[in-house]
């Protein structure tokens, strides 16, 4: 396929891994990275710069595609090949905050329903349109808690004022993970995170792959906007 330059929108957990997505440039779509060392993500390395640091949200880098992957449940995956990436920019301009808000869904759900997660037997029925989705939160709120002895962390929203659905999801995105790491457990409201600054931002929702029976939603990307 080519070099591309990709609008980095999510690097979160994936296993022991890294799951890569982003805006292509050149198409103005949705893409997930998937590298050649094992199935289905990216190791930490090859999300890394030549230089060493890891590819980070609003990064806009240059990568060379290889040929699409795509699954029912992943439809916007395509290999990349061993080429170093290289870092171009960074997409923090004001014509670029008005460009992702942009891609923002107007859609009372979210990838595809209502609910947290998608019966497998479903994907396979009918292929997702998509697996990775911008939404503006509203009314954001941070659930940390203990699941079998491991610190977890949850994102409670709406995706519109008016919204009567309000959605429960584990996030993947390790920076905003560990900035969570100072506040104690329970739930607190964004402006507590965040000391009242109450910056806009944007949550890049990803469909993950199944896993007994259920495929779920997640959110892999936290993007405070600049200004």
């Amino acid at each position: 396929m080519g070099f591309d330059r990709i609008v980095c929108l999510a690097n979160s957990y994936k296993h022991k891994h890294r799951c890569v997505a982003g805006i292509s440039q050149r198409s103005k779509k949705w893409v997930r990275l998937v590298g050649t060392k094992v199935p289905g993500c990216l190791t930490i390395k090859e999300t890394c710069y030549p230089d060493g640091p890891p590819a980070e949200l609003l990064d806009v880098f240059e990568v060379e595609l290889g040929e699409a992957c795509g699954s029912n449940c992943h439809p916007e995956d395509v290999f990349v090949t061993d080429r170093p990436w290289r870092l171009i920019r960074r997409f923090d301009q004001p014509g670029d905050t008005a460009f992702l808000k942009s891609l923002a869904s107007q859609r009372p759900t979210i990838l595809q329903g209502y609910g947290s997660r998608l019966k497998a037997r479903r994907v396979e029925e009918r292929p997702m349109e998509h697996s990775l989705e911008l939404v503006e939160p509203f009314d954001l709120w941070w659930w940390l808690r203990l699941e079998d002895g491991k610190r977890k962390c949850r994102a409670l929203f709406l995706v519109s004022p008016d919204s009567h659905i309000r959605y429960d999801l584990p996030l993947t995105d390790p920076d905003w993970e560990m900035k969570l790491q100072r506040m104690p457990l329970g739930i607190h409201s964004h402006a507590d995170v965040e000391f009242k600054r109450f910056h806009k931002l944007l949550l890049t929702l990803s469909l993950g792959e199944e896993f007994k029976g259920f495929h779920y939603k997640l959110v892999a990307g936290v993007i405070p906007l600049p200004g």
